[in-house]
This record gives structure tokens, sequence and C-alpha cells, in this order.
């Protein structure tokens, strides 16, 4: 694999990552919010459950934007 075909693949990864980081964040906060539990078990939840839905359809060889 290329140098540059790795470069991008990194980039990708990060920009993913990053998306998903700013989704589990605004979870995370917008339960704290509504709640006022600043438990690590409720933020983590809340954060989990923001994530799971692209995880979920990214393995999904069936759905147009997934890994298949």
């Amino acid at each position: 694999m290329s140098t540059k075909k790795k470069s991008s693949q990194l980039k990708n990864f990060k920009d993913i990552a990053a998306s998903w980081g700013r989704a589990a964040l605004a979870a995370s906060i917008a339960y704290y919010l509504a709640t006022g539990d600043m438990t690590i078990r409720g933020l983590a939840s809340a954060a989990i459950a923001a994530v799971l839905p692209p995880i979920l359809r990214y393995i999904d060889p069936k759905d147009s934007l997934g890994n298949g």
C-alpha cells in the first residue's frame, strides 16, 4: 500500500473518529443537562447510544453506506 493511500485512510479514520466523538460528547452533555446525573455510567451510556447507530450502519453489508 502506498504512503499516499495510507495517509488518506488515516485522515478518513481521524475524520470519522472526530465526528463520532462530537456526537458522543453532545449526547453526554444533553444527558447531563436533562438529568443532572454526572456519573460515569450515565454519561458513558449516552455516549454509546450516540455512536452505536453509525457503527451498526457501517458494519451492515446491505446498507449503501456500510462496509459491504
